[in-house]
């Protein structure tokens, strides 16, 4: 149970990590979701879009810093 829970918590720096990267310029859809108007974070879109990328990633079997571009076109065609 502990080596999944250690890979779980490096998923989730991951994504941590690769969210941080991005930008109002290149994620609108995604960057609007885990910010508020002001720009601090915003932690029930942040959770919403963690989720949604673990699903994407696990199901894909894509990386972090693939699966977020892919969300951001999802998006952009809804």
């Amino acid at each position: 149970m502990a080596k999944n829970e250690d890979l779980t918590d490096q998923l989730r720096l991951d994504i941590k990590l690769q969210l941080s990267r991005i930008t109002k310029a290149n994620s609108p859809h995604i960057w609007t979701a885990i910010h508020k108007r002001d720009g601090s974070l915003n932690m029930m879109g942040y959770a919403r879009i963690e989720g949604e990328l673990i699903q994407k990633i696990v199901s894909g079997q894509i990386t972090p810093a693939a699966a977020i571009p892919q969300l951001e076109m999802e998006y952009d065609l809804m």
